[in-house]
């Protein structure tokens, strides 16, 4: 009985950790995609800008 607790406790530990390592990389992913376009649209509107004043 003992063994499939431990059985039962690794699975559920390793399950869990797996679930939450994806969440965690796919946070991550998220937030540098963000992150790029977000600074992307900044750049675009500085450019923009500049060359408004170049004009």
């Amino acid at each position: 009985m003992a063994i499939l607790s431990q059985l039962f406790w690794g699975v559920t530990i390793g399950a869990l950790s797996a679930a939450f390592e994806t969440l965690a990389k796919g946070a991550v992913m998220i937030g540098g995609l963000g992150g790029a376009g977000w600074y992307g649209l900044k750049w675009r509107k500085a450019r923009r800008e500049r060359d408004k004043r170049g004009d």
